[in-house]
């Protein structure tokens, strides 16, 4: 897939959540929250979806915590949408189809390692058309991300293959 770079095209920016420990953003969502705040500034047009729910282990939805630090950077809360029950990249696509249902594509912003498989999920699940803001992985974290994206890589086709040719 050919790096697509957001230019404001897109109504929606789904904000893909991540780690939340207790209820601050771990340094990869806090990557996204500031990819995701300054794209929002530049862009006016744009809403946003906070979208991520609540591990056992967060004081707070994923999504909360984006909205919240998203406001602390300028951007209105008439512009952020909630979804706060996902537990999965596809779960973020498909809770908050409510609010892009319609729209032929989608701004997504996730950390670098993740934006492909991102994309492949918004296409062959949901058809959309997907540009993304490359938000940095923590230099820590990297490696970890990196093999766990790849398992990731093998459930998503799975799962698609048995999607695809369901009875």
């Amino acid at each position: 897939m050919k790096r697509q770079n957001a230019d404001g095209t897109y109504r929606y920016v789904l904000v893909l959540g991540a780690k939340v420990n207790g209820i601050q953003p771990s340094q990869a969502l806090m990557h996204r929250i500031e990819a995701a705040a300054a794209y929002a500034n530049r862009h006016p047009h744009v809403e946003l979806i906070a979208s991520g729910g609540q591990g056992p282990d967060e004081g707070m939805a994923e999504a909360r915590v984006i909205a919240r630090e998203l406001m602390a950077r300028g951007v209105d809360a008439a512009r952020i949408h909630i979804e706060a029950e996902s537990t999965s990249t596809y779960e973020n696509f498909l809770f908050s189809r409510p609010i892009w249902d319609g729209e032929p594509g989608l701004t997504i912003v996730t950390n670098d390692f993740h934006v492909r498989r991102a994309r492949l999920v918004g296409k062959l699940y949901f058809g959309l058309a997907i540009d993304a803001l490359y938000a940095k992985t923590p230099p820590a974290t990297k490696l970890k991300y990196v093999v766990r994206e790849q398992l990731a890589y093998v459930k998503l086709f799975i799962n698609y293959m048995r999607w695809k040719w369901r009875p």
